[in-house]
């Protein structure tokens, strides 16, 4: 499908256009960036919304670069990998799922109610798949919406992003839903590459994009434990002289569960700040002590002038790193180093 001078590969199916307007997106700290277009799709199945697609794109080039999605980075989701930054350009993808709550955006009760005229019925809680490929100039954001129902699923009633069953650390115990999201997940690694081509609108004619396939619970519980049983195998094969490997007969017993990994975020403004304060002070202090002595010939004098350096020039590079980062933020960069994201669909995190 042809959107804005890009191609957007779309699955098999019968896809209506629900939505596609001008967007709501409107952020000055990153400089301006001319009309976003957003869209959302709907994949039909008996009467049933199978799956939705919601793209936002730019409809004017630009020169400022735009930086990869904040999902791509999150480490409490089932997946999300950035598949490579250089420069301008880059590209990565997530699985999460979105709650239909929170303030519609435009588009998205445009959607909505072009759906409910049609009588077609909508989840309330989907399985989500996120992609983003940038260039210097161009921009595809594309989610696909994936509805559980339709796959075997039972619906949830779920008011908030961190009651649903599809949260990573409850997947570990919901094999069902952990095979689909792995489904989801294995889809997206191809589909992530076809949308680099279309952002270049590169993409040959006889691409051919199937929907993903669930995987068997059942398989999907067997290839756990396999690997489970290759990485116990692997740490006792790797045992030290000296150490006693693991008895054989051990490998047959039942692996335990990983524990649900804690969730990291990443440290904020202020922390990095002090971070980078105290290693660059650690540096310029060691040099310091050589000027300090050569000029002055006395080593009380080096050691006091030293801690008047340490808390004075410290205090001066924090406020500094803050004053930038808080004021700033919105020269543009030729990197992907700033984080450019629209409104979205629901709600996708706590």
């Amino acid at each position: 499908m042809q959107v804005s001078g890009k191609q957007l590969p779309l699955p098999v199916g019968k896809w209506i256009i629900a939505a596609d307007r001008a967007s709501d997106w409107n952020d000055k700290r990153y400089g301006s960036f001319g009309n976003i277009r957003s869209m959302v799709l709907a994949r039909v199945v008996d009467g049933q919304v199978d799956a939705m697609v919601e793209v936002n794109t730019n409809t004017q080039k630009t020169a400022n670069g735009w930086g990869l999605a904040f999902d791509c980075a999150r480490s409490d989701l089932p997946s999300a990998l950035i598949r490579y930054s250089d420069g301008w350009d880059g590209s990565c993808y997530f699985v999460n799922h979105t709650v239909l709550a929170g303030n519609p955006t435009p588009v998205w009760q445009d959607a909505e109610k072009f759906l409910a005229n049609k009588g077609l019925k909508l989840s309330r809680v989907w399985l989500t798949a996120g992609f983003r490929s940038v260039s210097k100039t161009d921009v595809l954001d594309v989610r696909y919406h994936f509805a559980p129902e339709t796959r075997g699923i039972a619906p949830e009633k779920v008011e908030r992003w961190e009651e649903s069953a599809w949260m990573s650390a409850k997947l570990q115990n919901d094999p069902k839903r952990r095979g689909w999201a792995k489904a989801v997940e294995d889809w997206a690694v191809d589909y992530a590459a076809l949308l680099d081509r279309g952002l270049k609108d590169q993409l040959p004619k006889s691409t051919a994009v199937v929907m993903p396939q669930p995987h068997d619970a059942a398989q999907l519980e067997a290839r756990h434990r396999d690997l489970l049983k290759s990485l116990r195998h692997a740490s006792s094969n790797a045992a030290m002289p000296g150490q006693l490997a693991v008895n054989d007969e051990k490998d047959e017993e039942a692996p335990e569960e990983p524990a649900a990994e804690k969730v990291q975020l990443a440290p904020s403004v202020a922390e990095m700040a002090a971070v980078k304060a105290l290693s660059y002070r650690v540096i310029v202090s060691i040099s310091h002590l050589f000027v300090n002595y050569a000029w002055t010939g006395s080593p009380i004098q080096t050691a006091e002038l030293e801690v008047l350096q340490i808390i004075i020039n410290s205090a001066k590079f924090y406020v500094h790193e803050m004053v930038w980062e808080t004021y700033f933020t919105g020269v543009p960069r030729g990197d992907l180093g700033r984080i450019v994201d629209f409104n979205y669909i629901g709600v996708n995190a706590g």
